[in-house]
């Protein structure tokens, strides 16, 4: 029974005792404040009658500024949890000390002392409560359970209602001041015992000392902090007027009976507390959580609105009780939960003071402002008179309120979306900030500490990281000319040529007498390069240098501009260079592909389409072969290049190289991504190439090839998209063909918990299948958000994506909250369950079973399904996991892959059909095992 309760009111794992122990402190605090209203009512009007209310209005705000400043400063000393505690003791002591002055020293003027207490208490313990629930329950966590709780609020107001009613008359209305008091104190017990016992969601956050007007500032700074105080206002009034008119019809019915008007307000509250208690129990949870707080906004105003309408035409005694009964059923049912989601996207650490300056402080000046009004349009003050209205003109007046206060709720209903995005989008920049920064900084003081190392293999090791930037130049190059390893004496001089630094030409003239032949190569090439100096001269005065080094010298002079260049003459010494065999052989055609960067390609396009030529094989060579081509337009050139896509150690040089030729090598590479029979490491590049290219024509060669088997190739096309679409937000994109690969995705994510469901129930956590499924579900994940980037590009999903992977729990429910809001209810309710860390993989398991329409239930369909995945990693993992346990049935599957393009498949395969024959994996052969680190290719969503 009790699982069922669980269940159908969507209480997980381990909220059962928190929500128990909010429930009953909400009741109880409520249950506090509904008693005491029916005695302050019956007291106040026997002495005073209704028309003075507007009086004891504007008197509580006063009495509250006096309290909130005092408990402000005791909240900073003591803890907000502990003062909440101590104030619940503080009014059980009021409460009997009231009924001791009513007894036996009662004096004018008491009833209105009262009247303002109750307010004051009606006021603080709710808020105290409710803030307690908001720092117990995330973002996501109180869209389920706040329907709920806030049925604890209903519940409350029976009994008040219900004590009310039946001691009024044994005990008398004053002596209802007892029961008050022991409410309060068991309200006490309760917060005491779960503040024990409930920890606070997420992270701590210390509270910050905000002064009034800093807080204030912040409201007056927000659009969406001054939309709640709006509505604060409005909902201060309309309630205020509604209540003056009930009180008014109840005067007019009872006259001053106290008991009987203590009677009639407990039985009213108490048998709306019935229906209360039903709407908030069965209707405010599945309403919020599945219409959310867009629509349950607008439910209270809209029904007040309508109920004033009809006072207006028929100003009548049950007219305006069921205008006070919508006031009161919703206003703590289901428009309370709806209210405090609104405070839930501030930061923890402002939420506090912000919510205590809105509910408290705005709040009491609205009942103020209220009050004046009040009076001034019906009897109007002492020494003051009013306009007369009477119960007509205040209806119509609570309708003009009403209908502003709808146009507020409206309006917020977007702004709470853009709080959500804009928390969880600061959360994110700061986090990349500082990561940025960090790195940034790491990675400059590890360099400079490199360079500076006393082992010349950790300077080298730093002369590599400092080749690959686009711009090589450091300021330790300098000092490394003279380094006593003539290794890095030559490395620092290539990197200052590279660099285009003129001003190291002293010191490089000094290397022309190193006792290191190949340094004093280096050092002639720089010169040459740079000041045109003629080396045959400088070789005449230096002496020996080495044949490669007087030929690239050479050139490079012929090549420069000037009298004495000569491309014929230099096309031929490169010539020469190219085709030297021997041990030399590839160091000439590297220092030919390094003088080709640096010289006009049109004029030595053969010599670099030779240097690309498939036979050559050197990673050095090709490299700086293609860093040359680079600079040419040649689609001879671009295709040799494009042959090197998918290489081990130049495939991410071809990628930038082609990507600089622009829309020229489109054509060329859209041919080649839609090739099947070229190799998948290739298709698996270009679409990195087709962002850089950044054009209409490549976006167009992106979405042609949306629907592509290969789940990493996929993968990287909509990656490609989404930095297209971030740097173009007007290019077009085919929404059919997205939505349809999004659907898929999805439904597939459902299924890979199916077959997840089956390993756990056989394999442990750690177990590399398990692990590998994992990473193959992270991926599906990110290519869900890819997708929905594309058709949603304006609707925050980067950010969404991001407080879902944080480990903050309350970003994450941020995180989801915003996806339920911007996405369309069909697909929010599909994929919002996928990505919610409070649901349990059975219950993840069960819904994929009623999605995708078959179930899968044992080890050999789970792993029959990665089998049959289109991802060859996947497949690999299967392939693994049917040697390992032994699954015979799955034996001809196994056969299928002995022909497979990927070595890991086709070799894992093997190995595991070995396992199943019971054969020895193999003289000298290792345990077949997988790469389980993170796929290769697999960028962050922000990449």
């Amino acid at each position: 029974m009790v699982q069922r309760l669980r269940r159908f009111f969507d209480i997980r794992a381990g909220e059962g005792t928190a929500v128990a122990l909010v429930f009953l402190y909400i009741a109880t605090v409520v249950a506090s404040y509904l008693l005491a209203k029916p005695i302050r009512n019956g007291l106040f009007l026997k002495e005073y009658g209704a028309y003075k209310l507007v009086y004891v209005y504007a008197g509580v705000p006063a009495a509250l500024t006096g309290f909130v400043a005092v408990y402000s400063r005791i909240a900073l000393r003591v803890g907000s949890r502990r003062l909440v505690i101590l104030s619940l003791w503080f009014f059980c002591a009021n409460a009997a000390l009231f009924w001791y002055a009513f007894r036996f020293a009662s004096f004018p003027g008491l009833p209105a002392i009262f009247y303002v207490w109750v307010n004051c208490f009606g006021i603080i313990a709710p808020v105290q409560a409710w803030a307690f629930a908001g720092a117990i329950f995330d973002t996501r966590q109180a869209k389920r359970l706040f329907g709920v709780i806030g049925s604890g609020a209903s519940l409350g107001a029976i009994a008040g209602g219900v004590l009310g009613s039946l001691l009024v008359r044994p005990l008398g209305t004053v002596n209802l001041l007892l029961v008050l008091a022991i409410l309060i104190a068991l309200a006490a017990i309760i917060v005491t015992f779960a503040s024990r016992r409930v920890p606070r969601s997420g992270a701590r956050t210390r509270r910050a000392r905000v002064p009034f007007r800093e807080t204030l500032r912040m409201i007056g700074d927000s659009r969406y902090l001054r939309l709640i105080a709006a509505l604060v206002i409005c909902v201060a009034i309309a309630t205020q007027w509604i209540g003056f008119q009930f009180s008014l019809m109840a005067e007019a019915r009872f006259g001053d009976d106290a008991d009987h008007l203590t009677a009639f307000f407990s039985a009213f509250n108490s048998s709306l507390g019935v229906v209360a208690f039903a709407i908030q129990l069965l209707v405010t949870g599945p309403m919020l959580r599945r219409f959310g707080l867009s629509s349950t906004i607008l439910i209270l105003p809209s029904l007040l609105a309508i109920s004033s309408l009809v006072v207006v035409g028929v100003p009548l005694f049950w007219p305006v009780v069921i205008a006070n009964a919508f006031d009161q059923g919703l206003r703590f049912s289901l428009d309370k939960a709806t209210f405090e989601l609104l405070y839930l996207p501030i930061p923890g650490a402002l939420r506090a003071n912000v919510k205590a300056t809105i509910d408290i402080i705005i709040n009491r000046l609205a009942d103020a402002a209220g009050a004046i009004v009040l009076g001034l349009v019906t009897k109007g003050f002492v020494g003051l008179g009013g306009l007369e209205l009477e119960l007509r003109g205040t209806a119509m007046l609570i309708v003009a309120v009403t209908i502003v206060w709808l146009y507020i709720a409206n309006r917020l209903r977007g702004e709470y979306v853009v709080a959500i995005r804009e928390n969880i989008h600061k959360h994110r920049i700061d986090s990349e900030r500082a990561s940025a920064v960090a790195l940034d900084r790491s990675m400059a003081e590890a360099l400079a500490a490199k360079l500076k190392a006393d082992e010349p293999a950790d300077v080298l090791y730093a002369l590599d990281l400092l080749e690959a930037q686009p711009n090589p130049l450091h300021p330790a190059l300098h000092g490394l000319v003279s380094h006593e390893s003539p290794a890095i004496r030559r490395r620092a001089i290539a990197l200052l040529r590279t660099a285009g630094d003129r001003s190291a030409r002293a010191q490089v003239e000094a290397r022309l007498q190193d006792d290191d032949l190949e340094t004093r190569t280096e050092a002639l090439i720089y010169l040459s390069r740079h000041f045109g100096v003629d080396p045959l001269a400088r070789i005449e005065e230096a002496g020996d240098f080495a044949d490669f080094s007087i030929r690239a010298g050479t050139v490079a002079f012929l090549a420069s501009e000037g009298p004495a260049q000569n491309l014929e003459a230099a096309a031929l010494i490169l010539d020469g260079m190219i085709t030297e065999a021997g041990p030399d052989g590839a160091r000439d055609r590297a220092e030919a592909a390094r003088l080709l960067k640096r010289l006009p390609v049109d004029q030595f396009e053969p010599q670099l389409a030779r240097l690309l030529a498939p036979e050559e094989t050197d990673p050095e060579v090709l490299r700086h072969a293609i860093r040359a081509a680079a600079v040419g337009r040649s689609r001879r050139l671009a295709t040799l290049v494009a042959a090197r896509l998918g290489h081990p150690k130049v495939g991410r040089d071809a990628v930038d190289a082609l990507g600089q030729l622009g829309d020229d090598v489109v054509g060329l590479l859209r041919e080649r991504l839609q090739d099947p029979s070229t190799p998948i490491e290739a298709r698996r590049e270009i679409p990195d190439v087709f962002v850089r290219v950044a054009s209409p024509a490549a976006e167009r060669a992106l979405v042609d090839t949306l629907l592509e088997s290969d789940p990493t190739l996929r993968h990287r096309i909509i990656a490609a998209l989404n930095k297209l679409r971030r740097n173009n937000p007007d290019i077009p994109t085919e929404p059919e063909a997205v939505q349809m690969l999004l659907t898929a995705e999805i439904f597939g994510h459902y299924r890979s918990y199916q077959v997840l469901g089956v390993l756990r129930d056989r394999l442990p956590e750690d177990d590399p299948v398990v692990q590998g499924l994992h990473q193959a579900m992270e991926q599906e994940v990110e290519r869900i958000f890819r997708l929905l980037a594309l058709l949603y590009p304006h609707q925050g999903l980067h950010d969404a994506y991001f407080g879902l992977r944080a480990a903050n729990p309350s970003l994450r429910g941020d995180a989801l909250e915003l996806l339920e809001e911007v996405l369309p209810s069909n697909l929010d309710q599909l994929l919002v369950p996928l990505l919610d860390s409070q649901l349990s993989l059975s219950d993840r398991v069960m819904r994929a079973n009623r999605l995708v329409g078959s179930e899968v239930q044992t080890i050999d369909e789970a792993v029959g399904v990665l089998l049959a995945s289109e991802d060859s990693w996947l497949r690999s993992c299967a392939a693994f996991a049917v040697g390992a346990l032994r699954l015979e049935t799955l034996a001809p599957e196994l056969e299928k892959l002995a022909d497979a393009s990927d070595p890991l498949l086709r070799e894992t395969a093997r190995t595991a059909r070995r396992r199943l024959a019971g054969e020895p994996v193999g003289e000298g052969m290792a345990e077949p095992s997988l790469p389980w680190a993170p796929r290769p290719g697999i960028e962050a969503l922000g990449g």
